[in-house]
């Protein structure tokens, strides 16, 4: 039976974290067929092991394995492609799902707003010394985000792990995906050109901030110019309609990072931001 709803995991050295991750999945109540595939990026642990062991036990899991790792962004990839559902529900491999109605509560809002490209909820953040964050992961309260809104903002709002799109609109990723810091938001970037985001405003998911997460674990200075990095890399990809939204993200963007230079008492760093910020600005 063809799944309606593909539930897209990516893992990579998470022995401690993907039996929870599997299990999020595994107890989804949905009134429609759907399938669970798992992209395992040569995990030098057991988390293979692991895997495999709960898909002994579930028919709905599909193991992709892969003898050389690919990288976060090359396993993301060859993941969505492997999915064969109406929609694609996505989570990496140390985040837990945690309402077991959370897929078909999205699958209805998306039925219910055909024009709508995605559906994406709030979420939990779970420290690493085990206490949740008293600051849930959106802090903005909005029922549609669109495409403007999105491209205006200089982070990315969206908890991957919560992510739920029609795959009918994702084609293939630019070869500006394997460039940016940030796989997630390239995908948001594509997606949301094609319908807007419906918002679901329920804690849904658990999202681990570890020191080994691809974000969490990087230092101020570099986050900031990832940032800055992926939304000039949004700029190449956006449609014209969209450019002066994303400006207004990297002057934002640009800004940030002279407060911190200015703190940082890095005067060469600052000097030569400030004129990138001014050109940006005349041009």
């Amino acid at each position: 039976m063809t799944p309606v709803v593909s539930v897209c995991i990516i893992s990579y050295k998470q022995e401690a974290f993907i039996e929870a991750t599997l299990s999020g999945a595994m107890r989804q109540q949905l009134n429609v067929p759907y399938e669970i595939v798992v992209g395992d990026d040569s995990s030098p642990d057991s988390t293979l092991t692991i895997i495999e062991r709960l898909a002994s036990q579930d028919s709905r899991i599909r193991i992709l394995e892969k003898e050389k790792n690919l990288g976060m962004h090359g396993n993301w990839a060859r993941t969505i492609k492997a999915c064969n559902g109406k929609y694609i529900a996505l989570c990496e491999g140390d985040d837990i799902w945690n309402d077991p109605m959370k897929l078909q509560k999205q699958i209805d809002l998306l039925e219910n707003n055909p024009n709508a490209s995605a559906c994406f909820s709030n979420a939990d953040v779970l420290n690493e010394d085990g206490s949740v964050s008293p600051y849930a992961y959106v802090d903005t309260e909005f029922e549609i985000l669109s495409a403007k809104d999105f491209f205006e903002l200089n982070f990315n709002p969206v908890p991957t792990c919560t992510l739920v799109f029609r795959r009918s609109c994702f084609q293939d990723f630019p070869p500006a995906y394997f460039q940016s810091p940030f796989a997630d938001w390239i995908l948001h970037t594509l997606l949301i050109q094609k319908g807007d985001y419906i918002y679901l405003p329920e804690k849904t998911s658990t999202y681990r901030k570890h020191d080994g997460g691809v974000w969490s674990g990087i230092k101020e200075e570099k986050q900031l110019q990832n940032k800055l990095k992926a939304l000039r890399l949004i700029r190449s990809i956006v449609g014209d309609s969209f450019k002066n939204a994303n400006a207004s993200a990297i002057r934002k963007q640009l800004d940030k990072l002279l407060y911190f230079y200015r703190g940082q008492k890095q005067h060469g760093k600052f000097w030569k931001t400030w004129f990138e910020l001014k050109i940006l600005v005349f041009r």
